[in-house]
């Protein structure tokens, strides 16, 4: 067994080895964890980062969502607008062309000929005419022909 002059006279003639080795150990283990904690703190900014482009996505969905929600009852308002436009100018051709019949009665019993009036628009009102080449210049797939796949 070891008695404690010897352990004492031993460290006093290592002490400086010792204490150079367990300093080389500290220091190698203060730089693994150093290296450890920078990588970890590496993860967690990534995290943040992520999480706050994460919270401005989510946002600009939820815009995006109330501005389509905004949007989709403004066309069918638009709509709306429109079956009622067109009801009224299905009753103003109607009464347009009751009342020029009801000419043609007069103008018959009266022995005169019949009258001539300018032909009304057409009903319905076709649909818009297609654009033309200037308007549509540049434009993807409008002026390229349709291509089999």
């Amino acid at each position: 067994m070891i008695s404690g002059t010897h352990l004492v006279a031993f460290l006093f003639d290592h002490g400086e080895a010792i204490c150079t080795a367990i300093g080389g150990v500290a220091g190698w283990t203060g730089n693994v964890a150093r290296a450890r904690l920078a990588a970890q703190r590496g993860r967690l900014d990534a995290g943040q980062q992520a999480l706050e482009l994460l919270a401005r996505a989510s946002e600009r969905d939820a815009r995006m969502d109330a501005l389509l929600a905004s949007m989709t009852e403004r066309v069918n308002e638009l709509t709306r607008e429109r079956w009622q436009y067109d009801g009224a100018l299905q009753e103003l051709y109607a009464q347009a062309i009751a009342a020029r019949l009801l000419v043609y009665e007069l103008d018959a019993k009266a022995g005169r000929p019949p009258r001539q009036f300018e032909p009304l628009p057409p009903y319905p009102i076709p649909p818009a005419a297609q654009p033309d080449a200037a308007e549509t210049a540049g434009v993807a797939g409008v002026d390229a022909p349709a291509t089999a796949c």
